[in-house]
């Protein structure tokens, strides 16, 4: 994989000097994208140590190299695959972005502080990389078309799932890493299994829909599943029973064209 790090630049312009404007013209397609999308431009960066970077980026680093092995394994060559580096306002692990013609992975290192997130987070947003790439019909060009709940939870559910199998891990692992504990995650995933009827309905009745109020993908309330990422338990579920129905591989399932895979969901919500 080839790293852009661009926390150099975080050091010299913006936690030296306050620069946020020379800061992001480190890589503004990748700035317009995070705050089009992702972060708000009111809450500041977050502030970060030079010490503190030079950890998390070997952190990150030394994942990335294992991950690429473990993604060659599984018949995925990701040698040429574009993963930037840099300092976020600490909103989200990360995602992939088109740059041109070309898919860019992109994880802000505040939000990685263990060998564990990162391995399945990091595999998680590489797996968007390769989703989009494989099958751009599913990336997003307007806000509206990015929270889409279908189009959230067929990426979602089929990043999950990648991640899972190409980690050879758990789904409460694959979902959580080690972002809660053992307990929280278990209590969230009974949670999420005793409520599986009424979400399949909610994401039923929401299939098309594009509201900024639907929660399912968000993770403000940890005591209330419907607002603590719930449409990825709902889209892994799916997505393992098309993987289950079709009997295809990984590389198969990312190249489904979204039409074909919106129709098999929508299916297995139905019945």
């Amino acid at each position: 994989m080839k790293i852009i790090d661009l926390t150099d630049y975080y050091t010299e312009y913006l936690a030296n000097n306050g620069d946020l404007g020379t800061y992001e013209k480190s890589y503004p397609a990748l700035f317009n994208h995070y705050f089009k999308y992702w972060a708000d431009r009111i809450k500041p960066v977050a502030k970060i140590s030079k010490a503190e970077i030079s950890n998390r980026v070997k952190l990150i680093t030394d994942s990335l190299n294992y991950l690429e092995l473990k993604f060659n394994m599984a018949g995925f060559d990701i040698a040429n695959l574009k993963i930037v580096l840099f300092v976020g306002v600490n909103k989200t692990n990360g995602h992939a972005f088109k740059d041109g013609d070309e898919y860019i992975v992109w994880l802000p290192i505040e939000t990685y502080f263990s060998r564990q997130l990162c391995d399945v987070f990091i595999s998680h947003e590489i797996g968007h990389a390769l989703h989009y790439m494989s099958s751009e019909d599913f990336y997003f060009n307007d806000l509206s078309e990015k929270l889409t709940v279908s189009r959230q939870l067929v990426t979602e559910g089929l990043a999950t799932f990648l991640s899972m199998k190409i980690l050879n891990i758990g789904e409460g692992e694959a979902l959580w890493a080690d972002y809660l504990s053992r307990e929280d995650k278990e209590r969230w995933l009974s949670q999420c299994l005793l409520e599986r009827k009424t979400l399949n309905k909610f994401v039923l009745d929401n299939f098309n829909k594009n509201d900024s109020r639907i929660g399912l993908f968000y993770a403000n309330d940890p005591d209330n599943i419907y607002y603590f990422r719930a449409g990825y338990y709902v889209g892994l579920k799916l997505i393992e029973e098309v993987s289950a129905a079709t009997k295809i591989g990984l590389s198969e399932l990312l190249e489904m064209p979204r039409l074909t895979l919106d129709k098999l969901i929508f299916e297995l919500l139905i019945n």
